[in-house]
């Protein structure tokens, strides 16, 4: 049991003052049942040991008086009632509760001071405190027992003394082990088996038959030393707490046999004679149990130490003998060289790995001067020879300590091999040098990933200028005004080529170039996506990049492409777009021989071309919102605001060239009324058809636009106002749907403004609407009409 535990008991101390206080109670009346014939000294006093106990106990929790004095207040109050209750008169009480207070207290005071805590709660050391403990405290509770009795007027003889010593003693003895192994809990040993349970029971049984017999079978005969044979057995072969069990319950034995007059001790004629005896006989029964015990308990520990130390060392040998084993087994296999010198630097051991890097064994009668050229020993460039200076082993004996010392072992007709040296001297506690370590690494491995990286490197270094090459195109591409133009020049910059082109569906059946570079501007290129597969077609077809080092050997060249653009070496990358649909072919010349297309390039080609397909989409759909915002939903033809931007531009071009220039209105007559009995969508189809009949007359420089609702403009740059009837006319002619038209036409002069132009031809096509399906000629010099009566159109 540990000091821990001796202060952990389990209930809280004030629930172990008043559990104390009650066994107290019950020992006093126990003892004063013990009382020869009523009178004088009690045979036993268990109350003793019930107080050593306590006090121990709750001393473990606090050492200082304001936690116990519940303690002493109780087993205060304990005795006073008692000795009141028997007669005693103010003295002896008085005197009673200091004789119980001091002997318990001092007990518990020595007890605490001496005692060692242990695994077990008694050892021959704390036997030692337990008797010396019990003894001082029964001396001075003795000597203040003595006292107080004396001061009552009955001076005690020598024997009252000696029974009041010795009852205390063996109460003690007997009562306190017992209770603070039950308080503290100390697990009890049962034995094991059903040998040593069945020796248990058989010694138990003689026990009780011996006592049996000696009390009340040969009554009367002096035979008391027979118990003793029980007692020792009890003692030699089980747990202690048995023994302090057994030895309470032979002195309870001893007590109630010789209170009921049988025995050897009842013989005894004297009253305080026979109780002397009686606790002479169980203190020494306590005591010589709890000492056989004891002894016996340490022997076994000490054994199992001794045993456990014993295997604690085989186990040690063993190791250090699987150590020396395993440090052999790791120096011989181990892939460093280990090399060892003596002070004069003659070789001791070489390790295995160093053997076959030299192919000798160390050869310690070899002078150290021929060491570089016996042993193959090179510089790092592994050609120059060592010299004996610059060996590392010497380097070690001379400098204490070398590091980072790079040598060549070079066998003739064997790899060389490139090592790194440590080497370190070995030095006696004397300070003595006996000898130096080498240990020598293998670079062999090193320099391969040295070289390794080295090449990743460069790989990476060329990928980062390929993707630097791409995200630089990919700028170029996406910022140029033609994203076409840009994308073919950087194909050829990435490539390193002489000429690339970009060939794209035109909806015919057919591959149009749309883009070239390093070809002649006015050159073409135009492939039949149903003709023949080449090289081009099939990388269109199948989406596939190809590369042919060599194209004129190829089976599915074009002789005629190869021609036209001196190609050598070829790649072509489709153009996909992020659905999945090539939308055109990049095709990359060079007109010397290239052997391999490099995965680097090839991937960044491949990345300019998926940009090349965001950017042809984007610029395509810039192109169409850019016609959409100049041209007319319905009809397709240019709006007013385009309109407008053309007008203004030709009377700057007539302006500049005198050449003359009309613009005309147009108005499609009775529309409202075709608009209400054919409905709107016949409507929206009768100004889409006259549109385009009206385009078929026109030339490629003249300008139909919708003005608004039914109303059209026309620009005829290059023509009179007569030239213009004609014009005119041959439209009027093709309306739609059998339906007409009414125009008003106006010549520009110099020096005007197209919304003056469009004035007079406004007030042209009023005059006309009042006769309809005609044509009118008016002029920027006519007077305005009034606005009112204007007939609808």
């Amino acid at each position: 049991m540990n000091a821990r535990s001796l202060r952990r008991p389990g209930a809280p101390a004030p629930v172990r003052s008043v559990l104390f206080a009650a066994l107290f109670l019950v020992a006093v009346h126990l003892g004063r049942l013990s009382v020869v014939d009523g009178a004088g000294p009690a045979v036993v006093w268990p109350a003793a040991g019930v107080a050593a106990a306590w006090f121990s106990v709750q001393r473990a929790t606090s050492t200082r008086w304001s936690d116990r004095w519940l303690d002493v207040l109780l087993i205060t109050a304990v005795t006073v009632a008692v000795n009141a209750a028997t007669g005693a008169g103010a003295v002896l009480v008085v005197g009673f509760v200091v004789a119980n207070l001091l002997q318990a207290e001092l007990f518990a005071a020595l007890r605490r001071r001496w005692f060692t805590p242990s695994v077990a709660l008694l050892g021959t050391r704390q036997l030692a405190v337990l008797l010396a403990a019990t003894t001082a405290a029964c001396a001075v509770g003795t000597a203040v027992g003595t006292v107080v009795v004396a001061l009552d007027g009955s001076p005690p003889d020598w024997t009252s003394v000696a029974i009041w010593f010795t009852r205390n003693w063996a109460g003690i003895l007997l009562v306190t082990p017992v209770l603070l192994r039950l308080v503290l809990r100390v697990p009890v040993r049962w034995p094991v088996g059903t040998a040593a349970t069945a020796e248990l029971t058989a010694a138990l049984a003689v026990s009780v038959l011996a006592y049996v017999g000696v009390f009340w079978a040969v009554d009367g005969l002096p035979l008391a030393f027979l118990p003793l044979a029980a007692t020792i057995w009890l003692a030699l072969r089980f747990d202690t707490t048995i023994v302090v069990v057994a030895g309470l319950v032979v002195a309870t034995t001893t007590v109630l046999g010789t209170l009921a007059g049988h025995g050897p001790f009842a013989a005894v004629p004297d009253d305080l004679t026979r109780i002397l005896v009686v606790q002479v006989h169980v203190g020494f029964l306590a005591a010589l149990g709890l000492a056989l015990a004891v002894g016996r308990d340490e022997r076994a520990s000490l054994v199992a130490r001794l045993s456990a130390a014993s295997a604690e060392a085989q186990a040690a040998r063993a190791e250090a003998e699987h150590r020396e084993r395993f440090a052999e087994a790791v120096l011989a296999g181990v892939g460093t060289g280990i090399v060892v010198s003596d002070p004069q630097g003659r070789l001791v051991t070489f390790n295995d790995t160093a053997r076959a890097w030299h192919g000798l064994d160390a050869d310690a009668d070899l002078d150290p001067v021929q060491h570089a050229g016996t042993y193959h020993l090179f510089a790092a460039d592994g050609s120059t020879p060592l010299t004996h200076a610059e060996i590392p082993l010497v380097r070690t004996l001379h400098e204490g300590r070398v590091s980072a010392a790079e040598m060549v072992i070079a066998r003739p007709g064997r790899p060389p091999v490139p090592v790194v040296c440590s080497g370190r001297t070995v030095v006696g506690a004397d300070g003595e040098v006996l000898g130096a370590v080498v240990a020598m690494h293998d670079l062999t491995d090193t320099r391969a990933r040295e070289a390794d990286l080295a090449a990743a490197n460069a790989r990476l270094a060329a990928h980062v200028a390929q993707v630097e090459r791409l995200a630089a195109a990919s700028r170029a591409v996406l910022t140029a005004e033609d994203p076409r133009r840009a994308v073919v020049a950087a194909a050829v910059e990435i490539a390193g080529a002489e000429a690339a082109y970009l060939l794209q569906p035109d909806g015919q059946g057919r591959l149009v170039s749309t883009s070239t570079t390093g070809l002649p501007e006015d050159l073409v290129l135009s492939l039949d996506l149903d003709g023949p597969t080449t090289l081009v077609v099939g990388s269109y077809l199948d989406g596939e990049a190809l590369f042919v080092p060599d194209v004129a050997t190829h089976p599915r060249a074009d002789p005629r492409l190869i021609e036209v653009c001196g190609t050598v070496s070829g790649a072509w990358q489709p153009v996909v777009d992020a659905g999945g649909q090539v939308v055109g072919v990049l095709g990359i010349i060079w007109r010397e021989p290239v052997a391999v297309l490099e995965p680097t390039t090839a991937a960044v080609l491949q990345g300019l071309a998926a940009e090349a397909a965001h950017a042809f989409a984007r610029a395509d759909l810039l192109a169409r919102l850019a016609r959409d915002a100049q041209h007319d939903a319905l009809t397709g033809l240019v709006n007013r605001r385009r309109w407008d931007a053309l007008a203004r531009r030709e009377i700057r071009r007539a302006g500049r060239h005198r050449t003359p220039l009309t613009f005309a209105l147009l108005d499609l007559d009775h529309f409202k009324l075709f608009n209400d009995t054919r409905g709107h969508l016949a409507g929206d189809e009768l100004l889409r058809g006259f549109s385009l009949a009206a385009g078929a007359q026109l030339r490629e420089l003249d300008t139909l636009s919708r003005w608004g609702g039914e109303e059209f403009a026309l620009l005829l740059p290059g023509c009179t106002a007569a030239d213009a009837v004609d014009v005119v006319d041959r439209i009027r002619a093709v309306v739609p749907e059998g339906q007409t038209c009414t125009a008003g036409i106006c010549e520009w002069l110099p020096g005007t403004e197209a919304a003056e132009v469009m004035a007079a031809a406004d007030r042209a096509l009023y005059r006309g609407k009042e006769v309809r399906d005609t044509t009118v000629v008016g002029s920027v010099l006519d007077v305005p009409a009034p606005a009112a009566g204007v007939p609808e159109r």
